[in-house]
């Protein structure tokens, strides 16, 4: 963990010689897990009451932390009396722990009376020992020995660590019970069958949760099917489902054995779906591993939901691997799209009460804090995509979180809180406000029982401190999650436009290459309706022109996770143009990341994150761990102007030499030589030796490998007329192309001794591979002589200076591609567009000379290893020093040449560039 020293330092002084419990234990605890970087800091619990009557000082639950702070001065070691009893600090905190339930014991408590910290660690001593083990330190020793509370960022405390960690087991252990249960079905492979068991899993996982949650009696479901003959199992699930389905007072005498389980409503229990007989294995395994040794209630709803569903669904399981996505992603989403702006609102209506109080002015704010709360009451929520419901479930816990502390500030310091006050009129953050389209049925069951999930958790939370949680069953509230095609069902038959607030997910990673013929035809007919350049877009695509049509008259925000390639290369145009013109923009994005969104087996895909309106907001780009205010954000997901870089046939500058793609030979391999059979060819036939060719694409240019070519262009026919080798092979090339279905190479086919797309330079050529890794910071490109022949798997610029394969090699150049570049899988696809939209600089002849100059040094210093190839040079981790030197050289001076001085920000450098081109192309 890297600590801002300075920060710290700060606090320090700022809180030395004063404190006190009542009015400054909130602001000296914020400010200090902001210096200690604590990432949750707005998730700290002040002042939560408990139903002794008593206050947890300050809780950070993520962090398993629970403080009992003191008034400067206050002996740590002198009891008081608290809640009828003499107790000490930490007698009184650890009172508290015993309060809360198990699973939300924290790990550390921490007594602190604003000069002196005292540690102890409730996993390494037991009750008696904790006040001889102390881990005691001051407020000036803070300041130099940030580690002494390293444990409040350690993710092994995680509270969040620890619930992803219990998914991911819930999720492998109703994966094996899912395989046990398929056993025990006549045709597991039917399409009922698989339904009535995905049906079932999910009752099952609900009534395991709730046994756990104390949501029913403890034990309840495990008591009820543990004497159960293996044979009425399924016959007593029939009757629990139907009793969770129906009110008490209409059970009858029948169902009176099942009266200790409430009624439960929201129709997961409502449907007539098989269940099979079960066999001794899936009982024991349901009863024994599932209910008595695993505790349901520690799951975190955002994430096992992923899990469950991809885990279940056929499709997924043939993937071998459990999929979630991780809250961390989804607040990527939500925070900058409206949780920041909530939090915000409501840090404001506090800072004003505080700013009045200050002032002897009157406050208004439980007015401002009612009007907020009705406020968020209000949103609605939409996800077109939301597969397992991971976005709208982490919506509504941050939500209901975010009501907790409101409804805190309104009832500050009393005990008792119901729901009597007239002022808040029963409303309440509820389910109804989330609206999804999922097109599989299984996880819209999954979403829905995810969510209902939820809902029950915050309940737990919130009546941990008042009594106000909500009622948990009958379930008066439902998600409306529907079942059909988000690019086929218009959107306001699910939740109508006037009414929605935000509209957010994670659309389908499909690539425009690899979608099926029913995904090209919504593109087609649905989303893209009268546009003709769209063929090129990745499907996710689709998503923003139908929420783009939704959206159009109404003051709604948006915002998508799309592969990367939505914003580079050849979609940008035909993606964002139209878009544009329609009156949108990008308010805030998340340029390329991985999405981590597995617990094994991890697929990494490259992605970007754009929220959108037509409102006028800020703008804001994220990269990494920077937040950057800007001031525009276009198609390419850079703060410049909404230009777009069409394919060129010339350069924009005339400064540029052309650029020409390699050759074509369309032979089947008939030129193309291994090192072996050119080896063989020369000893047989040494007077032929001029009609081969070193043929070097970009894999052998980058690897140091070897491959020639018969070059016959200008070569008399009687010189080979008579070599069998030869012949051979162009008898094989002629019949190949006579058979191509393109006109091309079918009228070369009398000509097979000529590549079909001769673009071979003249003179000796600067050559650029089409395709190089992601990883490399420089796209490896040389000179190569004429005598080299070239294939279509590179470009060459004949007759290049030393200041072109200076610009080209160079930082300006490389950030130029890593944004304009298609990509191939996530590596780089060089084109023309590239290179022909690429701004030359104009600058002195002193600067020209030092590109040149530190040009050459690259040259020079890869000559110093002569046996390494370029894909080992440029490898990020092997890169030799004199190598990286003289780059970093070269990057400054090419800087200078441009006039600019960015100190390789990148981010600069694109705006510059981008600005150069809309400057050179409004000439034109």
């Amino acid at each position: 963990m890297i600590y801002d020293k300075k920060a710290l330092k700060d606090f320090v002084d700022r809180w030395r010689g004063k404190g006190y419990e009542k009015g400054e234990t909130h602001q000296f605890w914020t400010q200090l897990l902001k210096a200690i970087g604590y990432p949750h800091v707005n998730d700290v619990l002040f002042e939560r009451h408990l139903p002794s009557g008593g206050f947890i000082d300050v809780w950070l639950r993520d962090a398993s932390t629970l403080i009992e702070q003191k008034s400067l001065g206050v002996d740590l070691d002198k009891p008081e009396l608290r809640q009828g009893k003499l107790k000490t600090p930490l007698e009184q905190a650890l009172d508290y722990v015993d309060e809360l339930k198990p699973q939300e014991q924290p790990r550390f408590v921490i007594t602190c009376n604003f000069s002196t910290f005292r540690v102890y660690d409730r996993y390494l001593y037991n009750k008696s020992q904790l006040a001889e083990n102390a881990n005691e330190f001051t407020l000036d020793e803070l300041a130099d020995h940030p580690e002494y509370l390293k444990f409040v960022n350690d993710p092994a405390n995680s509270r969040l660590e620890k619930e992803k960690q219990v998914s991911i087991q819930a999720g492998d252990l109703i994966g094996k019970l899912y395989d046990k249960l398929r056993k025990c079905y006549d045709k597991p492979d039917s399409e009922g069958a698989m339904h009535a068991l995905n049906v079932l899993c999910v009752r099952l996982v609900f009534c395991l949760y709730c046994e756990d949650a104390d949501l029913f009696e403890k034990d309840a479901f495990y008591n009820y099917l543990k004497d159960v003959p293996t044979s009425m199992i399924h016959v007593a699930l029939e009757r629990l489902f139907c009793a969770l389905d129906t009110k008490i007072i209409d059970r009858g005498h029948s169902y009176a054995d099942l009266k200790t389980f409430p009624y439960v409503n929201g129709g997961l229990f409502r449907e007539d779906s098989e269940i099979p007989i079960f066999d001794e294995d899936a009982k024991l395994y349901l009863l024994n591993e599932a209910s008595a040794k695993f505790n349901w209630s520690q799951i975190s709803p955002t994430i096992f939901g992923g899990i469950f569903e991809s885990t279940l669904n056929p499709e997924t399981r043939r993937s071998g691997g459990m999929h979630y996505t991780s809250p961390e992603n989804i607040h990527k989403v939500i925070d900058p799209l409206f949780l920041d702006d909530l939090k915000a609102d409501f840090a404001s209506i506090l800072e004003r009460d505080i700013d009045a109080s200050l002032r002897n002015k009157r406050s208004n704010k439980e007015s401002n804090l009612r009007k907020f709360h009705k406020k968020i009451c209000s949103l609605k929520f939409l996800d077109p995509a939301c597969g397992s419901g991971n976005f709208l479930t982490e919506t509504y816990l941050c939500l209901r979180k975010l009501e907790d502390a409101v409804l805190r500030e309104l009832w500050r310091g009393q005990t008792q809180m119901g729901l009597g006050d007239e002022a808040i009129k029963g409303e309440r953050i509820n389910l109804g406000q989330f609206y999804g389209i999922e097109i599989n049925d299984f996880a819209v069951a999954v979403a829905k029982t995810a969510l209902w999930i939820s809902r029950l958790k915050a309940n737990g939370e919130t009546s941990m401190f008042f009594e106000m949680g909500g009622s948990d069953f009958p379930m008066q509230e439902s998600p409306n999650i529907v079942q059909d095609n988000a690019l086929r069902i218009r959107w306001d038959k699910v939740l109508p436009a006037e009414d929605c607030s935000f509209i957010m997910g994670n659309p389908p990673f499909i690539g425009s290459s690899l979608r099926s013929a029913e995904q090209t035809e919504d593109m087609d007919v649905i989303a893209f309706a009268g546009q003709k350049t769209w063929g090129k877009v990745d499907y996710c695509g689709a998503w923003y022109y139908m929420a783009a049509k939704y959206m159009k008259s109404y003051p709604i925000q948006a915002a998508f996770v799309s592969t990367n390639s939505l914003c580079q290369g050849e979609q940008v145009q035909p993606m964002w143009k139209a878009f544009f013109d329609m009156g949108y923009h990008i308010d805030f994005a998340w340029k390329t990341f991985i999405w981590n969104n597995e617990a094994s087996n991890l697929a990494h895909v490259h992605c970007v994150i754009c929220g959108f309106s037509k409102q006028k907001k800020r703008k804001v780009l994220f990269f990494e761990k920077t937040k950057l205010p800007v001031k525009n954000i276009n198609g390419y997901l850079v703060d410049a102007p909404n230009v777009f870089l069409p394919t060129r046939g010339k350069p924009i500058d005339s400064k540029h030499k052309p650029i020409v793609q390699g050759c074509k030979p369309v032979d089947g391999g008939g030129l193309i030589l291994n090192v072996d059979e050119k080896k063989k060819f020369m000893r047989l036939y040494p007077d032929l030796s001029d009609l081969v060719r070193p043929f070097l694409g970009a894999e052998e240019f980058i690897n140091g490998k070897e491959r020639y070519c018969f070059w016959l262009k200008d070569i008399e026919p009687s010189r080979y007329a008579g070599n069998p080798l030869i012949q051979e092979r162009l008898n094989d090339i002629k019949n190949q192309r006579k058979k191509s279905p393109t006109k091309e190479f079918r009228e070369y086919a009398n000509r097979p001794y000529l590549f079909v797309q001769d673009r071979q330079p003249y003179e000796d050529y600067l050559m650029i591979p089409r395709h190089s890794s992601e990883r490399r910071k420089y796209v490896p490109i040389g000179y190569l002589p004429k005598e080299v022949i070239v294939p279509d798997s590179t470009y060459v610029i004949p007759s290049a200076s030393l200041f072109d394969f200076g610009l080209l090699t160079s930082q300006m150049h490389n950030s130029w591609i890593r944004l304009v570049a298609g990509r191939l899988e996530s590596r780089y696809r060089y084109s023309p567009v590239v290179y022909n939209t690429f701004a030359y600089p104009d600058p002195t002849p002193e600067r020209r000379a030092k590109v040149e100059t530190c040009a050459q040094a690259v040259l020079d210093a890869r000559a110093n290893y002569p046996e390494k190839s370029l894909a080992d040079l440029y490898d990020p981790d092997k890169t030799p020093a004199d190598l990286l030197a003289a780059h970093k050289a070269l990057d400054k001076a090419v800087e200078a040449a441009y006039g600019v001085d960015f100190d390789g920000d990148e981010e600069k450098i694109v705006a510059h560039l981008f600005k150069l081109y809309a400057e050179k192309t409004a000439k034109k």
